[in-house]
């Protein structure tokens, strides 16, 4: 032998047992890129399993997926779970960063804030993004939530052995807005929501308006809901308050004592709104199954 060494480039790095799909928005003018991973355990025939849909899944589908398949082991762990990130599929031609951060403000936000576009308006043109009117580039959630309860979910159950009364719903910063949103406006869809970091600044906090409103009404069947903050995000400063903002929501939910909806709550000691993600999914994950397996 002459010592060297044997070296084969197999190509990029995949998750292992995953999928991906592009799927056209029938009443959005978007492709999304729907990413799909099974567990990474044996599942008997017949069997159905619980969904977890990842919002941002361009950064967060590797994270929740691989978190998913750790956490089926050991003391507090979930069960087998199919996880779907849902992301945007991007124009080589264009900033990756300006392309996801105008689509998502589009489909995550169920309103128009005015003061947030004009604030921010320099950054997006320097991201690259196609900036419009404030109503052209946020306030679509309800769009958006059409697209998940009407084409994303029946897309999977038609390909995967999902179960259609476990279906979770998780989302970080502007995605964890448009959780709350969806448990308020969009009872049923979803059993199980994860609200990371959520956005409740947006648009005047009207988002709490809306928890008081979905208060009033009775709830399609029971969820569950973990909402959770970083213990550094005040360090964003104003006008956000991240912390001020869980306080108060959770002291509503909590005060409501809403039948059908069980909270559990965390601040990430040492976590500022960027490094949040990680912790969060997983004592989400565990929170959201707690009693599951």
């Amino acid at each position: 032998m002459d010592g060297t060494q044997a070296i084969t480039r197999l190509g990029p790095a995949a998750l292992s047992a995953t999928e991906s799909w592009l799927l056209r928005a029938r009443h959005i003018d978007q492709d999304y890129v729907i990413n799909v991973a099974m567990p990474a355990v044996p599942i008997r025939a017949g069997r159905l399993l619980p969904v977890v849909y990842v919002l941002d899944g361009d950064s967060c589908f590797g994270i929740a997926a691989q978190t998913a398949r750790l956490l089926l082991h050991g003391h507090g762990g979930i069960p087998p779970v199919i996880v779907v990130g849902i992301g945007y599929q991007h124009d080589p031609d264009r900033p990756l960063r300006g392309q996801q951060f105008t689509a998502r403000t589009r489909d995550y936000t169920p309103s128009a804030d005015h003061d947030w576009l004009e604030m921010n308006r320099e950054v997006l043109d320097a991201q690259g993004s196609e900036v419009g009117t404030c109503e052209q580039i946020s306030g679509g959630a309800d769009a958006f939530i059409a697209f998940l309860r009407d084409e994303v979910q029946p897309f999977i159950a038609a390909r995967y052995p999902a179960d259609p009364g476990d279906q979770s719903l998780t989302g970080t910063s502007l995605g964890g807005l448009f959780t709350l949103y969806a448990l308020f406006e969009a009872p049923g869809a979803f059993q199980r929501y994860g609200a990371f970091s959520p956005s409740i600044w947006w648009d005047g906090r009207a988002i709490l308006r809306r928890e008081e409103a979905a208060a009033s009404r009775s709830r399609d069947g029971d969820a569950r809901l973990f909402l959770s903050v970083g213990e550094l995000e005040d360090e964003d400063g104003p006008p956000y308050d991240p912390l001020t903002n869980y306080a108060e929501l959770v002291g509503r939910l909590e005060g409501r004592h809403a039948p059908g909806l069980q909270l559990a709550r965390h601040i990430f000691p040492g976590e500022t709104h960027n490094s949040v993600y990680p912790a969060a999914i997983s004592r989400g994950l565990r929170e959201m199954f707690a009693r599951s397996v």
